[in-house]
């Protein structure tokens, strides 16, 4: 049980990969646009593969401000979400939602990656810790709550 503040983008980049390494069960993610997490490169993206493709019962959720950069610059995630639809769902938050400023990574409800600003790499990483996760698991509920767009993998169209 441990926390950790974090100062550079290389810790951050080590600690978010613990994160989706240490996921077992649920991933949920809350960012501006994904671009910051780097959830596209080819590491992050085979992790994110292996959580969902280990067990149907395996939930990844995504919430962010802004999907345009996912929908234009992600293929990797893309084709997850088109392949993983029973249990990936992402959704682009509306748009009173625009002033919130930090980013959410939380495995399995005790382990967290929680970046203060979008802009900066300050952040806290948690390690087996559910009461000091506990406020973000509630945040994160609470943005979903909003409701918001779906995000599709496919354009729907005639």
């Amino acid at each position: 049980m441990n926390s950790e503040l974090i100062t550079s983008w290389s810790e951050h980049d080590s600690s978010l990969l613990k994160i989706l390494e240490l996921a077992s069960q649920t991933l949920s993610i809350f960012d501006a646009d994904l671009t910051k997490l780097r959830l596209e490169r080819p590491a992050n993206a085979e992790l994110l593969r292996r959580f969902l493709s280990s067990d149907r019962q395996n939930r990844l959720r995504i919430a962010v401000k802004n999907a345009e950069p996912f929908r234009r610059d992600s293929p990797r995630l893309m084709k997850l979400l088109a392949t993983y639809t029973q249990n990936m769902t992402m959704i682009e938050c509306p748009p009173h939602l625009a002033s919130l400023n930090d980013s959410i990574c939380i495995a399995d409800d005790r382990h967290a990656l929680i970046r203060f600003h979008t802009d900066s790499a300050r952040a806290k990483s948690i390690i087996d810790n559910i009461e000091e996760c506990a406020p973000y698991v509630q945040r994160f509920e609470d943005i979903l709550k909003e409701g918001g767009e779906q995000v599709c993998a496919s354009t729907l169209g005639l």
